[in-house]
């Protein structure tokens, strides 16, 4: 899992703007370059599962977009 050392509110667990771009950066990078080893059955899981990772942070911003225009 990636971790972001960043302050987050304890029952939410928002993250400042720039620590979510940190962590869905940082998962498609590790997704890339577990594609690029040699292909391996454990190989291909982690950059799936990297690459899950990376669009459900998306998805929970795009969501807390939505919710704070509609404030």
């Amino acid at each position: 899992m990636t971790t972001v050392n960043t302050l987050t509110t304890p029952k939410s667990g928002n993250t400042s703007p720039l620590a979510r771009q940190q962590a869905i950066e940082n998962a498609l990078t590790t997704a890339l370059y577990f594609i690029r080893l040699p292909h391996t059955e454990s190989g291909l899981k982690a950059a799936t599962g990297r690459a899950i990772r990376a669009a459900s942070m998306l998805k929970q911003a795009c969501s807390e977009a939505a919710a704070s225009e509609r404030a």
